[in-house]
């Protein structure tokens, strides 16, 4: 249920609700911990590289660790280029 406000003239104050709030029993609830079914990360990985994955899993993956590269020379020339700069303006 949800609570029912009452309206209050003066706003500086919070409106008062009033909740009516029943607990409910469960009759047939026991607290015991069950355990989960769901199996494990690594079951789970298994079975989608042996059924699932794609059979141009090493292309694929030749290919990443192309770009990867390409990425990676501009980054480390730019890395280069502003040691270079730092290294200018530490000079007297």
């Amino acid at each position: 249920m949800k609570p029912t406000a009452f309206i209050v003239r003066n706003h500086t104050r919070f409106p008062l609700t009033d909740c009516n709030y029943h607990p409910v029993t469960l009759s047939g609830y026991r607290s015991h911990c069950a355990k989960p079914l769901t199996p494990s990360f690594r079951n789970i990985s298994h079975q989608y590289f042996q059924r699932e994955a794609r059979h141009d899993f090493v292309g694929e993956a030749i290919l990443f660790a192309m770009l990867v590269i390409t990425a990676a020379i501009p980054l480390v020339s730019a890395a280069y280029a502003v040691a270079e700069l730092c290294r200018a303006f530490g000079q007297p």
